[in-house]
């Protein structure tokens, strides 16, 4: 048995039966031994259990999130925190005990993140921040190493607005298609996946034209369940556009339904589930690619027009930045798109491209006689006339 020059107990716990949990410091350097000592008279001094400080990141791990997440959150953030300890925080600290992990481990692993997506990166850096501060809560740890975290330098997939060529192409599609309803109601009154799927014919009135959103769906195992709006200020009342109305009023009287039937369902009449919606997207993307212009052979598309990044959400993003283009104020836009934080409608707001700039021309200079003569010499009588005016 090894000797050391210094040796130091601590009770560091008690068992079920009272018994104390002893820790030894133990080191042949003094400078070593002192500084050990104060780190357990500090953690014993604040009630931190220095056994627990010792499980492994990925044990706290599991624990905070079945704890302090799992009750608190829905499916689409469940499979989000556990995509990310799961294949991102665990493989590269997983293994280290809780209160081994310094600030510049948390730092080196983030800077391995570079170049990838921002809001995934956000998205780590933020459950490493919750994990380790509910560690320091609970006196599991002195402190938190997930402090003052600096973003490494990421990607950041803004989505856009669809073009002109895009919406007429689409528009076109849509007019033979199933998808039709699901995908107007994205496109045209602004609204979230979720938000289409348990809509009834009661949410319409069509004395007004306006829609009501009281509801939405999250998926559990591809199926749907029901739940209020993502947040309070997602119940909101929106207008219907004419054409829209028109198809939806022709729907309704074809299928003789009652008012509180499903507008969008499966075959059986059931509310559509996940994997429905999504071969919805991709026969309309298919469609839609052809119909701009891509190339198939043997039914195969081997030559895509199409941006291979749309998703539906872009059409709801196409949705608000139609009502700046209309000269829909910030706060009216805020309450039609549902956000409860109006910098994330501003946000869409301030995307401004060559179409926003020629629109603005046009809308400008269409009775101005300077925009297109600007280049043009001043004639001389007029130029007589401006200086005998001046006078």
């Amino acid at each position: 048995m090894a000797e050391y020059k210094y040796r130091k107990t601590f009770v560091i716990g008690h068992k079920p039966d009272g018994k104390s949990i002893r820790k030894d410091v133990k080191s042949n350097s003094l400078k070593e031994f002192k500084l050990l000592c104060k780190k357990y008279e500090q953690m014993t001094s604040k009630g931190i259990n220095i056994n627990s400080s010792q499980q492994t990141v990925e044990q706290w791990a599991y624990r905070w999130y079945q704890t302090y997440k799992l009750p608190t959150i829905g499916t689409s953030q469940q499979r989000n925190y556990e995509a990310i300890l799961r294949l991102h925080i665990l493989p590269s600290i997983g293994h280290m005990a809780l209160g081994d992990v310094r600030g510049y481990h948390l730092q080196d692993f983030l800077n391995t993140q570079a170049g990838k997506s921002k809001s995934q990166v956000i998205k780590i850096r933020g459950t490493l921040v919750q994990m380790f501060e509910r560690a320091e809560i609970d006196r599991l740890i002195e402190y938190s190493p997930a402090r003052k975290l600096v973003l490494p330098e990421a990607t950041e997939k803004s989505r856009r607005h669809l073009s002109d060529e895009e919406r007429a192409a689409l528009f076109e599609v849509l007019r033979t298609h199933q998808a039709n309803i699901w995908i107007r109601f994205m496109l045209q009154c602004g609204l979230r996946r979720g938000e289409t799927v348990p809509l009834t014919w009661g949410d319409i009135d069509f004395a007004h034209g306006i829609l009501t959103v009281n509801k939405a769906v999250e998926f559990q195992s591809n199926q749907p369940a029901l739940k209020g709006t993502k947040t309070k200020a997602g119940v909101r009342h929106i207008p219907i556009p004419p054409d829209f109305l028109k198809i939806l009023r022709t729907q309704k009287e074809n299928r003789n339904e009652s008012e509180d039937h499903l507008i969008l369902y499966n075959e059986n009449g059931s509310m559509m589930t996940e994997i429905k919606m999504k071969n919805l997207w991709y026969s309309v993307c298919r469609a839609w690619d052809i119909q701009l212009g891509a190339t198939t052979y043997r039914n195969k598309i081997i030559n895509h027009i199409l941006d291979p990044n749309i998703s539906p959400h872009y059409l709801r993003h196409t949705y608000c930045t139609d009502l700046r283009r209309a000269g829909i104020d910030l706060k009216t836009a805020q309450s039609l798109m549902g956000h409860s934080d109006i910098r994330t409608t501003a946000n869409i707001y301030n995307h401004f491209d060559v179409s926003d700039a020629v629109r603005a021309g046009k809308t400008l200079y269409k009775d101005s006689t300077y925009f297109p003569h600007h280049f043009e010499k001043i004639p001389k009588n007029t130029a007589k006339n401006e200086k005998k005016h001046s006078l």
